[in-house]
């Protein structure tokens, strides 16, 4: 009985000790929590985080959103913006943390990054996993006896102390030796497009060898439907070689994204009911739209979805203002700015930082010093900034340098 009763307790005082989320951070073992913890489930560690933290300043969205790190925010003095994106997130995850956030925190502002293609409720599979890592925080016995929280511990002290693995290769005390899980799907509702997503491996690169690629267009009548405004959105006609990973991305995701493509209503409604909600709450509600190669935006043309993309940010515009990025512009066609076809580098992401404080804080000292970063992309804040403008019905578009913002007017 006694052995049994040590095997039993064994996983639960692991847990506790190891904390690989940071439940009680009652020992410091030096692991590197912020690195392995947070990429092997996401929601879990921030749902551990943010209760410590209460930012009432927080960005939403999935890998691209999570760029924008908090450090770049607190090096231009804002200590009060907390990044709560999770690399691969889908909206369902995004209503259900805004859900969180409601019930938790007084929201001063809320940064909300949302591509059009995350818009599909097929999107990585309906995947959720926000609401297992709030049941996980608010529970601490279903924490310290969870497996995955053991198995993540058990990397950890791997990473930092790697004799660990010789020494118990022949002995283990684990009644499982391995476990090779699957996502929160069935493997056999993710096509092969799906799981070759590069958000389910944010880190992954390839050599920067170059491969030709040439993308012909499969529809026809570019500017279709759009009538005045077809003009902002002109063909983009760009030849020339891609790294391979680029290349890869943009022919083999750029399809996956867009061929069988349809937006949700009932997504539409979770972000309509945020909108609502912010608008009733008195909390500041931007939609950013995250930068892609020029590459990658000309996918979705090649699948006649213009229209639908222009669409899609007159309906956002409606409910906030919306800083979009993702248009042929010099900021997209220099790959230098990316470290794929759709993640932008750091420096990029400091930038990108700086024009979105610029739009929620008017302090002067701050202001200055991100306008002082400013390169290649400058968002139309003021009208000096802006480079042109359209306005037909309610929807105004301002043009800056690589930047517009999207926005609703009285007409």
């Amino acid at each position: 009985m006694a052995v049994t009763a040590m095997i039993a307790l064994a996983p639960i005082a692991f847990n506790a000790v190891v904390d690989a989320f940071d439940h009680n951070r009652l020992v410091e073992l030096d692991l590197d929590k912020k690195e392995i913890s947070v990429k092997a489930h996401y929601p879990l560690y921030k749902m551990m985080e943010y209760p410590r933290i209460k930012a009432p300043t927080v960005i939403l969205g999935d890998s691209r959103a999570r760029a924008l790190q908090d450090r770049y925010w607190q090096e231009l003095g804002r200590d009060d913006v907390y990044n709560f994106a999770y690399g691969g997130a889908t909206v369902y995850e995004i209503y259900d943390t805004f859900r969180y956030l409601r019930e938790t925190v007084e929201l001063d502002t809320l940064i909300v990054s949302l591509p059009l293609r995350s818009m599909d409720a097929r999107f990585k599979g309906s995947m959720n996993r926000v609401p297992e890592a709030i049941a996980l925080a608010d529970n601490p016995f279903a924490y310290y006896t969870n497996w995955f929280v053991t198995k993540t511990g058990w990397r950890l002290l791997q990473d930092r102390y790697p004799g660990l693995t010789a020494l118990f290769e022949d002995v283990s005390l684990w009644p499982v030796q391995e476990a090779r899980a699957a996502d929160f799907t069935a493997v056999s509702t993710l096509s092969v497009e799906a799981l070759l997503d590069p958000s389910l491996c944010d880190e992954c690169a390839l050599s920067a060898s170059v491969s030709s690629l040439r993308l012909p267009a499969v529809y026809h009548g570019h500017g279709f439907g759009l009538g005045r405004w077809a003009g902002y959105w002109p063909e983009i006609s760009i030849d020339r070689d891609l790294p391979q990973l680029f290349a890869k991305q943009v022919g083999t995701n750029g399809a996956a994204d867009w061929r069988r493509f349809k937006q949700s209503e009932d997504l539409w409604n979770m972000i309509e009911e945020i909108a609502s909600w912010s608008a009733e709450n008195d909390v500041k509600l931007v939609f950013l739209i995250p930068p892609t190669i020029s590459e990658m935006q000309r996918r979705i043309s090649d699948f006649g979805l213009t229209a639908a993309n222009h669409k899609f940010r007159e309906r956002l515009s409606t409910l906030a203002p919306v800083v979009d990025l993702d248009f042929d512009t010099p900021f997209t066609r220099e790959l230098g700015n990316f470290t794929d076809a759709y993640h932008f580098g750091s420096d990029p992401a400091r930038r990108i930082v700086g024009e979105l404080l610029m739009l929620i804080d008017r302090d002067p000292k701050r202001v200055a010093t991100a306008s002082s970063r400013r390169k290649d992309l400058v968002c139309p804040v003021t009208p000096a900034e802006t480079s042109r403008s359209h306005v037909e019905g309610t929807l105004e578009l301002l043009e800056g340098s690589s930047c517009r913002i999207w926005r609703k007017t009285d007409g």
